[in-house]
């Protein structure tokens, strides 16, 4: 069973590519900025679980669904299930000619031959064949294959910010009920809650004050065992890792660039965030750099990364507080 109508395509980031895509196959017309932006997709998140003993995340946790519940669209998610009642349940939707989006670990996912475990990472199902999967994966330019044993492990793995719990989502009616400009206002508002006065959620800390308390912690990263590998995975997370570059920022910049007109921002908030996306880019060098170090020539630089987020926490914050006004 394969989607004959579907078509993949790359992308700069796993789960806004894959918004992009299902936008391309209902008819949605919106490009992945725009997706992105719309899911409210800018956020941070400091965390003291996964992959190293401290991770730094630049987007919202709750992109996919946000996406939907802003532009008016019907969709069913679901987690939880055993393994054999959630398979049949993507299999039927692929029967039914519907895209799935599944959550995994990409640690599983054996095209991408690497040994660190990472979730969520967003894909589609858009296939099934004997005992394979097909997978539209945004980090890949055609669609992937995958033995069904193998996604078994990844969409039940206990690694990532959560357990996957075999979730999954589906559009129920691609009706889209909001326009661009309404649905717009209302994505750059809650972008700016994120930031400014988030929800209690997963992670240590969030929002601007995530970026300040990542910031004040940064020097005592010399004490953990794993420094070089935070600081390494940091500067991933920023600059790597599906990101768009600098920590999201320039895939939010280029989504308000497009709206601007429609939400009355003018030019000069979307041009900041180009530049804070910029000074992102600089704080992932130094990390990088953090990360190749040793001894005292690590301590400076760390102590440098942690003046450079300091700085970043408060252009971010003056930048939020003029967003949420005009929003």
């Amino acid at each position: 069973m394969y989607l004959s109508e579907y078509s993949h395509a790359s992308g700069a980031h796993c789960g806004s590519a894959s918004l992009r895509n299902l936008a391309t196959y209902y008819g949605w017309g919106l490009n992945e900025s725009l997706c992105f932006g719309l899911g409210s997709g800018l956020g941070f998140g400091y965390y003291d679980r996964g992959p190293a003993s401290r991770v730094i995340m630049g987007r919202n946790g709750r992109l996919e669904t946000e996406f939907f519940e802003t532009l008016g669209i019907d969709y069913r998610e679901v987690s939880g299930q055993a393994w054999e009642t959630a398979w049949n349940d993507v299999r039927a939707r692929i029967a039914d000619e519907t895209p799935v989006v599944l959550f995994v670990d990409l640690f599983y996912l054996d095209y991408f031959e690497t040994n660190t475990h990472f979730g969520p990472h967003v894909l589609l199902c858009v296939g099934t064949d004997d005992d394979e999967v097909l997978l539209s994966d945004s980090e890949f330019d055609s669609v992937q294959r995958l033995p069904t044993a193998r996604l078994r492990g990844a969409w039940s793995s206990e690694y990532g910010f959560a357990p996957l719990d075999n979730r999954w989502l589906v559009v129920a009616d691609p009706t889209v009920e909001n326009d661009l400009a309404t649905a717009s206002k209302r994505a750059i508002r809650r972008a700016a809650e994120h930031m400014l006065s988030p929800a209690d959620g997963q992670w240590k800390s969030e929002g601007v004050d995530g970026i300040r308390r990542f910031a004040a912690d940064l020097p005592t990263w010399t004490a953990l065992e794993d420094a070089s590998w935070c600081a390494r995975f940091a500067y991933q997370n920023i600059e790597r890792r599906g990101t768009g570059g600098g920590a999201f920022r320039r895939l939010y910049a280029d989504f308000l660039d497009q709206v601007a007109p429609d939400v009355g921002l003018g030019e000069e908030l979307p041009d900041r965030l180009h530049d804070i996306a910029d000074e992102w880019t600089e704080l992932s060098g130094t990390l990088k750099d953090a990360s190749e170090a040793e001894g005292r020539r690590q301590e400076r630089l760390l102590e440098q990364a942690g003046d450079e987020a300091m700085a970043l926490a408060d252009r971010e914050e003056r930048f939020f507080v003029e967003l949420e006004k005009v929003s």
